[in-house]
């Protein structure tokens, strides 16, 4: 018999589906648009709004709170050896500008109920536990994405971190300490056991599957390139076709470009623009400069790198095509992130043990936990999301899908945790 089961006679704990939902719903309403969907950016009002509920749940569940300087927060149950490192699990309460109402959250409020399903059951662990709420997974205001994790797995370095701009100039440390959470912990004061995030999966292939749990093995790298088309101002009316340099135009061809680059490197390919802005924006003026972002990404470091560098070229060579240069630089990389085998199959058992239908799968989406997993073992879990639509208002996981997941959660990190007074 397992310490859990001996701890609690054969009835295992459980999370309280009712109130994981409710708190849902509660944070829902912060930050709302267009009824089911959200928009709470890093640091904003509405993410401090967010950060403040949150902290309210963590202190009735008797948790204590620390921030860092990156704003990340850390709510902190002690175990019974305060010597050992901490078991932690989470993910992010931003969201993106038409976003929903899981997308992070879902990660951050499971991680709470399972620590409140151990005080309803008064369970003690012998590792202490930490919930994190990690600042800017998103990327919006502030870029990159994964800026809190990233800061705290030593990929940007303080005075980076510090200087980071919003597009309306607000500076990244300002606003973390207008909102209350720039604190002074350092990523050497919390020794992390584990890390544990559950997550909406963002595709179709948990649902189509009927299965209610994703065992997460690994995360696909990325490459963000910026882009700089350089090409020259002129009159709408009074520059022929044929004597123009126009970045806008080339901005399109590059597009196309890009696409057939991504197709041209097979189907695990992954090239995006999301976001394309001219220096000028006059109806009658040919644009001379304008700027984009490739996203691109690929579970395999090698043609990673391989896709990185035809992006480039397809770049370069779109924009000359129409009198035009094409800089490019790298701005963010995160290779592909294998998940540690022990903390994937504390997972699985937990799933199978819960008698939940679930499949094995990578993730296409990027994750705080990539970053943590080159800390120390790292797992996540997936729950199913409807017709697998995300970054979107119209974003829905079930109930009964998110108490799964949570279950899961709960059971994984009491496996790696430990129970006062069981004896395995």
């Amino acid at each position: 018999m397992s310490g859990l089961a001996k701890a609690r006679g054969s009835k295992a704990p459980r999370v309280d589906h009712a109130r994981l939902w409710s708190r849902h719903m509660e944070l829902a309403r912060i930050g709302r648009v267009e009824q089911t969907g959200n928009c709470r950016l890093a640091l904003s009002d509405e993410d401090a709004a967010a950060r403040d509920l949150f902290a309210v749940w963590c202190r009735a569940a008797g948790l204590s709170l620390q921030s860092d300087r990156a704003g990340n927060m850390f709510a902190l149950r002690p175990g019974r050896d305060p010597s050992r490192a901490v078991v932690t699990a989470g993910s992010h309460l931003d969201t993106q500008p038409h976003g929903g109402r899981f997308d992070g959250i879902s990660g951050v409020l499971a991680a709470l109920e399972a620590v409140e399903a151990l005080n309803d059951a008064g369970i003690e662990t012998e590792a202490p536990l930490a919930i994190i709420n990690w600042t800017n997974e998103e990327g919006v205001r502030f870029a990159p994405g994964l800026l809190g994790s990233s800061w705290f797995a030593g990929r940007i370095a303080d005075s980076a971190l510090d200087d980071i701009r919003a597009p309306d100039g607000a500076r990244f440390a300002d606003e973390a300490a207008r909102i209350g959470w720039r604190g002074g912990m350092r990523p050497t004061d919390l020794e992390i056991d584990s890390f544990f995030e559950l997550h909406i999966e963002q595709g179709p292939i948990l649902e189509d599957a009927g299965a209610q749990v994703g065992v997460v093995t690994s995360v696909q790298g990325l490459r963000w390139l910026d882009v700089a088309i350089i090409g020259r101002d002129g009159h709408a009316g009074t520059t022929p076709l044929d004597a123009r340099q126009d970045a806008l135009l080339a901005a399109g061809a590059v597009l196309v470009a890009l696409r057939r680059t991504g197709l041209a490197a097979g189907p695990e390919a992954r090239v995006s623009v999301g976001r394309l802005a001219t220096a000028t924006d006059g109806p009658s003026t040919i644009a001379g400069h304008a700027d984009l972002v490739i996203d691109i990404r690929h579970p395999d470091a090698a043609a990673l790198d391989r896709l990185a560098e035809a992006c480039s070229d397809a770049c370069r060579a779109a924009a000359a095509e129409y009198g035009c240069t094409a800089e490019v630089s790298e701005r963010f990389a995160l290779p592909p992130q294998q998940f540690d085998p022990e903390c994937v199959n504390l997972v699985e058992e937990a799933a199978k043990s819960l008698g939940l239908n679930y499949l094995r799968l990578p993730s296409g989406a990027l994750h705080d936990a990539a970053n943590i997993a080159t800390l120390a073992p790292t797992a996540m879990i997936f729950v199913p999301c409807r017709d697998g639509v995300s970054h979107n208002v119209q974003e829905y996981a079930a109930p009964e899908d998110l108490a799964a997941g949570a279950d899961v959660l709960l059971q994984a990190i009491l496996a790696r945790a430990g129970i006062v007074g069981s004896a395995d």
